[in-house]
């Protein structure tokens, strides 16, 4: 099942039965990115675990507005792991400095993972999925 909701210019796709990708596009800004992080969580709330696929590939900017939207909301997702691949190197960079950021405000129970390319994205969350279904929880860095 795959179920597709579009936010602005970004896209959020859900795949069945516990993976959501989600595609910025362009400069990502707060209204957008509450937005997205509101139906994320509406969307995650009865799921025992969620994985999190993060295309940076078309993303230009994230305004402070953004960052602070996708760094104060963690707690409020089920157990996770994200896998983040594409983006400019200040993208990368930047996405670095709010895992650390939402780290720091108590979103501790998520996995985070910056691969090079989808495959290898996708690979680290089918591992992680096993992890999460034999009911390993993510807890420390």
């Amino acid at each position: 099942m795959e179920t597709r909701a579009t936010f602005g210019l970004s896209e959020m796709i859900f795949e069945g039965p516990d993976t959501f990708v989600l595609k910025p596009h362009g400069d990502f800004d707060g209204a957008t990115a509450n937005a997205m992080m509101e139906h994320l969580i509406a969307q995650a709330e009865a799921l025992p675990f969620v994985l999190l696929l993060l295309d940076l590939t078309s993303l230009g900017g994230i305004t402070p507005a953004a960052r602070h939207a996708l760094t104060s909301n963690g707690h409020r997702l089920p157990p996770r792991a994200m896998a983040i691949h594409g983006g400019s190197f200040t993208v990368r960079v930047l996405s670095q400095m709010m895992d650390r950021a939402s780290w720091l405000r108590g979103s501790r129970n998520r996995w985070v993972r910056h691969s090079p390319d989808e495959a290898a994205a996708r690979a680290w969350l089918d591992e992680k999925r096993r992890m999460l279904v034999a009911g390993v929880r993510p807890t420390e860095r």
